[in-house]
């Protein structure tokens, strides 16, 4: 099983490229990135939706067609190909696979006022017991909730999974509960690290992939 990461920083600086970014998407994207207001939202988008269009493309995927699952999340009509996008502040993610439904998940670590408060809204117990024991209890609240996301998102439904019925224990956090629906724990694959001042994490149902990664940059995505 192959799975293949597309990391891509982003910045301010890299909303000058961003007319040039915008013939790589869709006329349904395009018009996405119309309606947003915020400037680092739009950003994110456009760089985001590029970096999709250039991993396909890398595939031989030269003109996608999308639809959505009855959750919403993006797919491919054809479904020879799975992929899994996500933004966060200064990072986008792409990953892509043929072998399975695959969840990717990037966050900025940052301060959270209330982090325990949250923490109880999608954490279980034991999961919160940890974090405040762990040495690095911000770097815990990160790694776990970006499994979560990764998780809930390789199983297509996104938020309609609720994140305490997915259960994590050890360093390299690993399955203990699931719903039935899919699947025991022990047939789910997980990797988690930290990327600079980002959390990584990437999830699929299956053996262990082999994962390739490239890391781009905006100007990179430039179509000729």
């Amino acid at each position: 099983m192959d799975i293949t990461l597309y990391l891509c920083p982003v910045g301010p600086q890299d909303d000058a490229l961003l007319p040039a970014l915008l013939p790589r998407l869709t006329t349904a994207e395009q018009d996405r990135a119309g309606r947003f207001v915020v400037a680092h939202a739009r950003r994110t988008f456009v760089i985001a939706h590029a970096l999709l269009h250039e991993a396909l493309a890398q595939a031989g995927v030269t003109e996608p067609v999308f639809a959505e699952n009855a959750q919403g999340k993006p797919r491919l009509a054809d479904p020879e190909f799975h992929f899994n996008l996500s933004h966060t502040e200064g990072l986008v993610a792409v990953a892509l696979s043929r072998d399975t439904e695959i969840g990717v998940d990037v966050e900025a670590r940052r301060d959270i006022p209330d982090r325990d408060g949250v923490a109880r809204t999608v954490f279980r117990p034991d999961e919160i017991a940890g974090m405040q024991a762990s040495a690095d209890p911000v770097a815990r609240f990160f790694q776990l909730w970006t499994v979560k996301e990764a998780v809930m998102k390789a199983t297509g439904l996104g938020f309609s999974l609720p994140p305490k019925d997915i259960g994590l224990s050890g360093p390299e956090p690993m399955l203990t509960t699931l719903p039935p629906a899919h699947g025991t724990p022990g047939e789910w694959w997980l990797h988690s690290e930290p990327l600079g001042a980002h959390w990584l994490a990437l999830a699929s149902r299956g053996p262990a992939p082999r994962v390739t990664r490239h890391t781009m940059r905006p100007a990179d995505l430039i179509p000729y």
